[in-house]
């Protein structure tokens, strides 16, 4: 898949915004489990080449999170 596709690039732009704010929210609350999140829906969008495994990916991050602070 082409690595500069329109659909990529936005996913990336998204996810990447989603990830700065759960970074900058664990952060200031200081939840080591918001910023690892936030970290890797920060970077992980340059190593994934597939749209659908893109969105894959963050949902599992954000469900984990949310699962990580509901339950534990």
């Amino acid at each position: 898949m082409d690595m500069f596709s329109p659909g990529l690039l936005i996913s990336g732009l998204i996810i990447g915004t989603i990830g700065f704010a759960v970074f900058l929210y664990g952060k200031k609350t200081e939840n080591f489990k918001c910023l690892g999140v936030g970290l890797v829906l920060c970077v992980y969008p340059y190593f994934v080449s597939s749209v659908l495994m893109l969105w894959l990916i963050a949902a599992l991050c954000l469900a984990g999170l949310y699962v990580l602070a509901k339950f534990a």
